[in-house]
């Protein structure tokens, strides 16, 4: 048998060099919570548009004036007419009915109501 070669001694292991310590990361500033949306109202649909009301009377003693105008017709579709002019007052001079109000203002345009009655025959009020 051949005799084991010496092995060559290994030289002094260099020392291991410390690990830097960690740098902390500064504080992470808070999310802000988002404020939550609420559900959005629903749109009822649009009242249905009434006719305009008649006019009022017109007087009853003298100096006898006429009725009121109707009034107009709605703005939103479907547009109607005004309403009906208010009768005359009862007694002499008679006097016609106030005008129809006007139609409303959008499409389908339509016209103004009637003019109220006029009055035709005295009436007494005892």
């Amino acid at each position: 048998m051949s005799p084991v070669e010496p092995v060559a001694p290994v030289g002094p292991v260099s020392p291991v060099e410390p690990v830097a310590p960690f740098e902390p990361v500064g504080p992470v500033s808070p999310v802000e919570p988002v404020t939550p949306v609420g559900p959005v109202a629903p749109v009822g649909p649009v009242s249905p548009v009434v006719p305009g009301g008649p006019g009022g009377p017109g007087g009853p003693f003298e100096p006898v004036v006429p009725g009121g105008p109707g009034g107009p017709g709605g703005p939103f579709e479907p547009v109607v007419p005004g309403g009906p002019g208010g009768p005359g007052g009862p007694f002499e001079p008679v006097v016609p009915g106030g005008p129809g109000g006007p139609g409303g203002p959008f499409e389908p345009l339509v016209p103004g109501g009637p003019g109220g009655p006029g009055v035709n025959e005295l009436k007494y009020i005892f």
